[in-house]
């Protein structure tokens, strides 16, 4: 089954957002962020208030939330207007796109600016439905998005899906927890 969709610079962000999101590594890395943000915000209010130590310690532990509170906003911003640069710098600012994907016993085939790339089935560990897309995860973070604009119908859809899992399910015979659907 093969199928095809344009993309956006937008949406290569997108891509690399949620492989961030779902890295330990990147985890780890927000969690030790916020934690400094966090300090280092109510650390700079409890320096800064004159009152007596009760006002200065409220004022700090005030920060200390309003770091943990405004840490998330500000580095999803920061790390979106990044990768924005980075793929702009790499591909150019006002292009689309043609990706194509095809299912077949081989594996994954995907075919896109200039590049082909081909997923063997023992190398996708998950096939997901989300909202706009299907995602197909690989072993060590890899993650392949086909646009739901990528399908003429929901039918085409879910046979995309169901051939994706039935490939996964065969390359992977010991393993019934790839699929959660």
């Amino acid at each position: 089954m093969q199928v095809q969709f344009e993309y956006t610079i937008d949406d290569m962000v997108d891509v690399q957002l949620r492989v961030l999101k779902r890295s330990r590594a990147a985890r780890s890395w927000r969690w030790r962020d916020l934690v400094m943000t966090s300090l280092l915000t109510g650390a700079v209010l409890f320096a800064v208030i004159p009152e007596g130590f009760a006002g200065r310690a409220i004022m700090g532990g005030i920060g200390l939330i309003l770091g943990a509170m405004l840490y998330p906003i500000l580095n999803e911003r920061t790390v979106r207007r990044r990768l924005r640069k980075f793929c702009e710098e790499k591909t150019g600012s006002s292009k689309t796109f043609l990706c194509e994907v095809e299912l077949n016993d081989a594996g994954v085939h995907t075919k896109s600016n200039g590049t082909q790339i081909i997923y063997p089935w023992d190398k996708v560990t998950e096939v997901e439905e989300t909202v706009g897309s299907v995602n197909l995860y690989t072993e060590f973070g890899g993650l392949l998005v086909v646009r739901k604009r990528a399908f003429a119908s929901p039918q085409e859809q879910d046979r995309f899906v169901e051939l994706a899992n039935r490939y996964v399910k065969v390359s992977h015979p010991d393993s019934e927890s790839n699929h959660p659907s």
